[in-house]
C-alpha cells in the first residue's frame, strides 16, 4: 500500500459528490452509496479499479460522509433508506468504521446498512463490534472454496478459506445478514461456483433463511483501469444468464438476482449540473488523484470531478489552487459521477 495518504474532512475543498472513487454517489435509487477510503490489503488479479496499486490514497472522516449522508437522505426523502458502503479499497481498513455505522444508523429513515469486504480481516472481535453498530448485511467476495486457487486470484501468500467459513457462520449467528458475492470467471471457475452455490445451500439446511444468505454470482467484466486475468474473455450476458438459469434448475436456487430482491427503488436524486460530453468548463483544482496522470478538480462546493491528464501532463503539486478549462468525457445522469481531459486539445 502506498505511504501517501490524503485525509478529507469538512476542511478539504474536495466536494464528496461527482468523483467515483470517493465520497456519496446517489444513482436516483433509495441507495445512497458510500465510498470511504481507498485503501487494500489485497491486489486482487481482476480488481476492476487496480486497487492496492494507487500512488496516493484516500480516506474520509465518517462525521464529514455523515453529514452528507444527511443532506442526501433529505432530498431523497427519510424513508426506507439503504446505505451501501462500497469503497474502492477494504472496508475493514477504515479506522472509523464502527463510529460511521454507528451515527448512519441514528440517521431518520435510514432502514438497512450494508457493506461490501474481501472477508479476510474478519475477526470475532469486528463482527460483535458490526453487531453492536447496527449493520445488516454484509457483502463478501468470495470466488474460490480452494486455498490455493482463491490466494492467486487475491494474489495473496494464504488465503484462509476454513476461517472465512467460520466467519460466515459467526455472521449469521450475530444476525448480520450475508450475501456471499463470486465472480463467475468463464472456462476456470465453474466448479468453484458450484462449489459456493453448495455452501449456501448447506447454510440454509442447517436453518439460516435465504434472506439470511444468499449468493449474488457476478459477471466478469473487464475495464481499462482494471487488471485482468490473462487468457480469460468476458462472454455476452446472454451467456452468463443462459448459466444461471441453467444452475438455478440444477440446484432449484434463485440465482438472477435483480432490484426488487434487495428493495431497490427509484427515488429523487440529487439535483445535477446537467453536464454532457464534450462540454467545457472551468474547474480548480484542489488534489492530486489516485494516479501521475489524474486529479480532482473542484466545480462548485457539492460537485467534483475526476479530471485525466493528458500526456505529456503529469501531476504536481504546482497545479493544486488553478482554475482550468477541462473538456467533460463522461457525465452520468444516473449516477452524477464525471470524469473530465485535460488538456482537452
Amino acid at each position: 500500500m502506498s505511504e501517501e495518504i490524503k485525509y478529507l474532512d469538512k476542511n478539504s475543498e474536495i466536494p464528496l459528490m461527482g468523483v467515483d472513487f470517493l465520497g456519496v454517489i446517489d444513482r436516483g435509487t433509495n441507495i445512497i452509496e458510500l465510498k470511504p477510503l481507498t485503501l487494500c490489503n489485497l491486489r486482487c488479479k481482476y480488481c476492476f479499479v487496480s486497487s492496492g496499486d494507487y500512488s496516493t490514497n484516500f480516506i474520509v472522516n465518517s462525521q464529514f460522509l455523515v453529514e452528507k449522508v444527511k443532506e442526501t437522505a433529505k432530498i431523497k426523502g427519510n424513508y426506507d433508506l439503504e446505505i451501501h458502503i462500497a469503497p474502492y479499497g477494504e472496508m475493514l481498513l477504515y479506522r472509523e468504521l464502527y463510529d460511521l455505522l454507528g451515527s448512519l444508523s441514528e440517521i431518520k429513515g435510514i432502514s438497512i446498512i450494508s457493506m461490501q469486504t474481501n472477508g479476510l480481516l474478519l475477526t470475532k472481535k469486528a463482527i460483535e463490534r458490526l453487531k453492536e453498530s447496527k449493520l445488516t448485511r454484509i457483502n463478501i467476495s468470495l470466488n474460490s472454496l480452494k486455498e490455493e486457487y482463491a490466494s492467486y486470484l487475491c494474489n495473496c501468500a494464504h488465503y484462509d478459506v476454513e476461517k472465512l467459513i467460520k466467519n460466515i457462520y459467526s455472521l449469521l449467528n450475530s444476525n448480520i445478514q450475508v450475501l456471499v458475492a463470486p465472480i463467475w470467471f468463464p472456462g476456470e471457475n465453474e466448479k468453484d461456483i458450484e462449489e459456493i452455490i453448495e455452501l449456501v445451500l448447506k447454510l440454509r439446511s442447517e436453518g439460516f433463511s435465504k434472506q439470511q444468505v444468499q449468493i449474488g454470482i457476478q459477471k466478469y467484466l473487464i475495464y481499462k483501469t482494471g487488471r485482468t486475468l490473462k487468457k480469460i474473455q468476458p462472454k455476452s450476458w446472454d451467456y452468463f444468464y443462459r448459466q444461471l438459469s441453467r444452475l438455478e434448475k440444477k440446484y432449484d436456487i434463485k440465482l438472477k438476482l435483480g432490484p426488487r430482491d434487495f428493495g431497490i427503488h427509484k427515488r429523487t436524486q440529487v439535483p445535477s449540473l446537467n453536464l454532457k460530453k464534450n462540454d467545457l468548463l472551468n474547474v480548480k483544482i484542489v488534489s492530486r488523484g489516485r494516479w501521475l496522470n489524474e486529479c480532482i478538480g473542484k466545480i462548485n462546493d457539492n460537485q467534483g470531478i475526476k479530471i485525466l491528464l493528458k500526456k505529456p501532463v503529469v501531476f504536481s503539486e504546482e497545479l493544486v489552487g488553478k482554475v482550468i478549462v477541462a473538456k467533460v468525457i463522461k457525465a452520468n445522469y444516473r449516477d452524477n459521477i464525471l470524469t473530465a481531459l485535460f488538456p482537452y486539445k
